[in-house]
């Protein structure tokens, strides 16, 4: 495995305090875990106070329910990634141990590379998009009170995002411990967010690894030793089925959730921008739409991508048979295994799929 591999994945795990070493994805730094969820709780309150008091500035009022609807999931993903962290982490393991008996073979290694290789893509791209979330969000307000400086000769103080704290920000000994926890408000919601769907987007590209080599296992039959090919081809399609599952199982919560917000928070968007003209919150809220998109977008790709894996292992049995020449109980084995793989594995959250016809809904009504 090249440097690259599961690199994303174990820093944003690490950086919001798991250990990604460990069988059961141990909360090594749980101090530390319990202040990102307190700077967004106590952000997330504040900022839905501050947008109904009032109502007729819809403004103010998408702009902070946007905001509160990120930090909310990002609260809920992390204490659902806890809650479900043994299970999680046996996943992860399970996936290594599987990645690193098939590396040996130059075929199968390739599969490997390359699934993780597109892995690093969508997780690269959203963890950048994340991260110009948060430097948006601190240099914004520096340079709007930068720019009043140069025309008026006073530094206007603004905060990152605008809310009723319960100090006075425009007095300079309150201005920048404000200023920093909502920095760190923001980053937090944005760890959390890179931890848990950087995660997702690894093992299912993992889990598709999985389909792949048991094609390659159909491709290389042998006419000598037919049962045992059989018996290895149904174990491995039984072995990519049920971590399929589990994994649809573990994120089930989280993408319902997910989804059900975020499309709120792109309408609130697209309102912001469409009605409202500059503010200090504007290249914070641009960075913030383009992350919440490719975050959207990565969940949708991975459900269709792991769905149309599975699938594709029916027409890799039929093609790899040698229909004439085998005796009518094998080929009921063969048939029933196609069968199997004509239900394809979903990423299923309670009320819908994730997959690409999912995210052609999200973006049409959007």
């Amino acid at each position: 495995m090249d440097s690259s591999y599961f690199a994303v994945q174990k820093r944003a795990l690490e950086i919001v305090g798991f250990d990604p070493s460990s069988p059961h994805l141990r909360l090594k730094h749980p101090i530390w875990a319990g202040i990102l969820v307190l700077s967004l709780v106590s952000h997330n309150w504040p900022m839905v106070v501050y947008a109904l008091q009032d109502l007729s500035d819809l403004t103010r009022l998408t702009d902070n329910l946007a905001v509160f609807m990120q930090g909310s999931q990002s609260t809920f993903k992390f204490l659902a990634i806890v809650a479900k962290r043994r299970r999680i982490g046996s996943l992860i393991h399970r996936l290594h141990r599987l990645n690193q008996q098939a590396n040996a073979t130059p075929n199968q290694r390739e599969k490997i590379e390359r699934e993780n290789q597109l892995d690093g893509y969508v997780s690269r791209s959203f963890r950048n998009a994340a991260y110009g979330v948060i430097w948006a969000s601190a240099i914004a307000p520096m340079l709007i009170g930068l720019l009043g400086y140069i025309r008026t000769g006073q530094f206007t103080p603004t905060t990152p995002m605008e809310f009723n704290f319960w100090l006075d920000e425009r007095k300079p000994q309150f201005y920048w411990p404000i200023y920093v926890w909502g920095v760190l408000g923001v980053a937090a919601a944005a760890w959390l967010a890179i931890a848990a769907d950087t995660l997702f987007s690894w093992l299912v590209h993992n889990v598709v690894v999985q389909f792949q080599l048991l094609e390659l296992h159909l491709e290389k039959r042998d006419h000598n030793q037919d049962d045992l090919h059989l018996s290895e081809c149904i174990h491995r399609h039984r072995l990519a089925l049920e971590l399929g599952e589990e994994l649809s199982s573990i994120f089930a919560e989280i993408v319902f959730v997910k989804y059900m917000l975020s499309y709120l928070q792109l309408c609130m968007l697209a309102f912001r921008f469409s009605e409202s003209g500059w503010s200090a919150q504007v290249p914070f809220r641009a960075a913030f739409l383009v992350a919440i998109i490719i975050q959207l977008s990565s969940y949708c790709y991975g459900g269709e991508h792991l769905k149309q894996q599975s699938l594709g292992i029916a027409q890799a049995v039929y093609s790899n048979c040698n229909w004439p020449e085998l005796p009518p109980k094998k080929r009921r084995l063969w048939q029933m295994m196609i069968m199997r793989a004509q239900r394809p594995i979903k990423i299923n959250a309670y009320m819908f799929d994730v997959d690409l016809p999912l995210l052609l809904w999200v973006s049409f009504l959007f």
